[in-house]
């Protein structure tokens, strides 16, 4: 299959040549790309905290900035996930997820896909989500998909994205606080 260049180029919120994401990159890469991958999405699943965890009120955009805050919602640590892979020469994108909340509303989640028709039943893309981490009671204990889609409430969304969705970096830029911007996540894809 041939893959388009844009699953490992950088962008402007995927910043994969930034130098310590590619630093970071190097040091997780494995012998097989399996390992990079399992090092890869191990790294963001348990060192990047989520606001909604933490009860922080910092707000990232890129994917560098993410790193450097050590924390970021659902749509930063996914967006790091993907600028990591890229730097270590693993094709990813961005996916979403519809998710509804406690109060009705939908609301976008963010998760990854990464190229690895190695692991993937279907020779392809797998998703994966790091928004839990293993010592967290909600992790679904799946080496990759680190929570389990909770059906009607919840269902993944077809398209693979090169870079986050406009509507995902307009709240992220308008932001001032982490936990506003969780209390009024983007529902739509636009």
């Amino acid at each position: 299959m041939h893959l388009e260049p844009e699953f490992l180029a950088p962008t402007t919120i995927i910043d994969s040549e930034h130098p310590d994401i590619t630093a970071l990159a190097h040091a997780l890469t494995g012998i097989h790309p399996p390992q990079t991958m399992r090092a890869i999405f191990a790294y963001v699943r348990d060192k990047i905290s989520h606001p909604a965890d933490t009860g922080s009120s910092t707000v990232t955009v890129k994917a560098s900035e993410t790193l450097h805050a050590g924390e970021g919602i659902c749509h930063n640590q996914a967006a790091l996930l993907v600028a990591l892979y890229r730097a270590a020469g693993v094709p990813a994108a961005l996916r979403y997820q519809e998710v509804e909340t406690e109060t009705g509303r939908t609301v976008l989640h963010g998760i990854a896909t990464v190229w690895a028709p190695y692991l993937s039943e279907t020779g392809g893309f797998v998703l994966v989500d790091p928004r839990y981490p293993e010592s967290d009671h909600r992790h679904s204990g799946h080496e990759w998909q680190t929570r389990a889609l909770n059906h009607p409430f919840e269902r993944n969304l077809p398209m693979i994205h090169t870079d986050m969705l406009p509507v995902v970096v307009n709240a992220l830029e308008s932001a001032t606080d982490a936990q506003e911007l969780l209390r009024d996540l983007p529902g739509t894809l636009n």
